[in-house]
């Protein structure tokens, strides 16, 4: 991580991140007249998206409204899914809010900032400069005296414990592949009056058949490293596929 007292240091970027319309390198130069302001509609940025990020640490939170799935067989990164069908996030209100009962994951809530490395390897603070809540007359100010703020630090303390959540997290995917417990799957549904189901979405999740195989001492260790309880509470979250076709229908929207 680019060290924080040093924020003038000069830096590159490449590459896309997933909601970042215009991802910086945050330094004092660049953002020292800048801050947050916050924004009218906090999560109108997440609007158009049907899954975000997880990590591991976050499942038994997510697990209660979400599905959560895997982006591949190969190379797995679990996901929240917010939407079925089209791009449409079915917890973002017409006043870009959350719905309050519902958990926010940590990928939204490090928004604007975020971790990314740098060209040399390092990690350091990455700010979307295009995000609503980064103002020229900000509330709080990015930097005070040349230095982080108070906010900012918090926001960089958050980015850094989602990042080493994170790590742990690939850990955990890359067992998960190495014991060939995911296998894709299919969620349907059947609508009112219809004699045939229909597909809402093909997905990647774990076979639980497959993980009961597991013999005892893969089975222990799994438990020793966490990463069971993880499995269990990913396969609970799919019982979620009808919540979200119950919302979407009182959303008033065509399945």
């Amino acid at each position: 991580m680019t060290d924080s007292s040093n924020p003038n240091t000069s830096t590159s970027l490449s590459g896309k991140m997933f909601l970042y319309k215009k991802p910086e390198l945050l330094t004092n130069d660049a953002h020292g007249t800048m801050g947050f302001m916050p924004a009218k509609n906090p999560f109108d940025f997440a609007r158009g998206v049907r899954v975000v990020p997880l990590t591991m640490i976050e499942f038994g939170s997510a697990m209660r409204t979400y599905p959560i799935i895997f982006t591949n067989l190969e190379t797995p990164t679990p996901l929240a899914v917010v939407g079925l069908l089209d791009d449409v996030n079915l917890f973002v209100n017409e006043q870009g809010h959350w719905d309050p009962f519902s958990y926010i994951p940590t990928y939204l809530r490090c928004h604007p900032f975020t971790l990314a490395k740098e060209s040399g390897g390092q990690l350091a603070i990455v700010l979307d400069r295009d995000a609503a809540s980064v103002s020229e007359e900000p509330e709080f100010p990015f930097f005070t005296n040349g230095e982080p703020s108070e906010h900012t630090q918090a926001m960089m303390q958050l980015c850094t414990d989602f990042e080493r959540e994170r790590q742990r997290t690939v850990a955990y995917c890359q067992k998960l592949v190495e014991l060939g417990l995911l296998a894709t799957m299919r969620a349907a549904h059947q609508p009112e009056g219809e004699t045939e189901q229909q597909a809402l979405a093909d997905y990647v999740a774990i076979d639980a058949a497959k993980l009961d195989e597991l013999p005892a001492e893969e089975i222990y260790e799994l438990h020793k490293s966490g990463f069971l309880s993880a499995s269990y509470l990913h396969l609970y979250s799919l019982e979620n596929w009808r919540h979200l076709m119950a919302r979407r229908v009182s959303r008033g929207i065509d399945v």
